[in-house]
Formats: C-alpha cells, sequence, structure tokens
C-alpha cells in the first residue's frame, strides 16, 4: 500500500498590496477573510500544515488567524525589500519535514479542494518532482513540489521568482490539467480582481445551494 506523503501549505503573505490599495489580506470574504479563505482551502484539501508567511502587518495575520488549528504563521523580516520567493524560501526552511509542499499565494481562496486532491495524488502516484496544474495550455497555481527539490530552491538566488527556479526540475515536472477550476488563475492584486473574485465566490455558492453570508 502506497504511503500517503505528507504536505504542507507554503502561503506567502508578506507583501505591501500597493496595488490593491487595502491590505489585501484582511479584505472580506465569506464569513472571513482572503487570508482566512486561502488557508482554510488548504486544511479542507488535508494538508498537514498550513505554513503562512508574513511580514507587513505581520501582528493582524497572526490575529486573524489564531484560532486556526493547523497554521503556524512565520515572519518574512525582509519583506519590504524581499520577493516573494524569498518568502517562500523561508516558508521551505520550516518545512523540511514534510515529504513536499505546495505554495499558494495569500490572496488566492477560490482554488477548489478538488484540485489541490488531484496534484496531491499525482504527486503520490507518479516519481515526479513537480506537478503543476495548467488551464488552456497555461501553467496556473498551485504547484506541489516533492522534497527532493528543497535544497536546489533554497539556494536558488538567480532571479526569476518560483516559476523560473522549478524550471530545473523540468524534466520530472508532470502537468495536470484543471480547466475546470477558475479559482487557481484568480489572485487579488488589484480592486477590479476582488469584484471578480467575490463574484466568482457568489456563483459558486448559488450553484451549491448556499444562501449569502
Amino acid at each position: 500500500m502506497m504511503k500517503k506523503k505528507k504536505i504542507a501549505g507554503i502561503v506567502p503573505c508578506a507583501g505591501l498590496s500597493r496595488r490593491m490599495g487595502a491590505f489585501k489580506p484582511l479584505l472580506p470574504f465569506g464569513d472571513g477573510t482572503i487570508i482566512s479563505g486561502t488557508v482554510k482551502s488548504l486544511l479542507n484539501a488535508g494538508v498537514s500544515k498550513v505554513i503562512v508567511v508574513a511580514g507587513y502587518r505581520a501582528d493582524e495575520i497572526e490575529e486573524e488567524l489564531a484560532s486556526m488549528s493547523g497554521t503556524e504563521i512565520i515572519h518574512n523580516d525582509n519583506f519590504e525589500h524581499g520577493d516573494m520567493m524569498e518568502s517562500v524560501q523561508v516558508g521551505i526552511a520550516r518545512a523540511l519535514a514534510f515529504d513536499g509542499i505546495t505554495v499558494v499565494p495569500g490572496d488566492m481562496p477560490m482554488i477548489a479542494q478538488n484540485t489541490y486532491q488531484k496534484l496531491f495524488t499525482w504527486l503520490e502516484a507518479s516519481e515526479a518532482s513537480v506537478v503543476i496544474p495548467s488551464r488552456n495550455g497555461q501553467r496556473i497555481h498551485p504547484p506541489v513540489i516533492s522534497k527532493e527539490c528543497f535544497p536546489y530552491l533554497l539556494r536558488f538566488r538567480e532571479g526569476g521568482g518560483l516559476r523560473r527556479a522549478l524550471l530545473h526540475f523540468l524534466e520530472s515536472t508532470v502537468l495536470v490539467t484543471v480547466d475546470d477550476d477558475p479559482g487557481c488563475m484568480m489572485d487579488t492584486d488589484t480592486p477590479q480582481d476582488y469584484v471578480r473574485l467575490m463574484e466568482y465566490y457568489g456563483r459558486v455558492r448559488k450553484r451549491h445551494g448556499i444562501s449569502a453570508d
């Protein structure tokens, strides 16, 4: 019987939200906020732990997530000068005991539970180092990454972020089609993105017969 891999969710959430004009992790979403929705979706998908990498207004992030068991908040103290890859590396350094990770920006709460589980299953069933969802041929969020990649990712300093770093493992990367999950493309960088996110959230709730909050 195949041993189930222990996967940690790494959620970079250290940025300043400059394009949004408001602190996007704490914008209302459902019965909570965008960041709590993102964490909840990971926990519901069965990750062993969620590691949130906070920076700007980290105390408010900690307060927002304090009641969510299975969640750890750590700090990227260089958030004003670093990039998202630096936050990913801070998270990986905390996740070395796990068999793999999935990296999910903190502003993506609408990725479907079955999408996560599909990707996790591919990592367990294949010999892939990296499993990446694709939609209409485009690589999208969230990648799932085996622990054998951790040393290289922790050393990576070349620029271009996680997307470029993962090219190192191209020959052992599997692309998994998820054309039925628009949530994989819904990050929330601008006010227009937020409107689009909330409209999609409303449609999903209506489709499942859930009344508005």
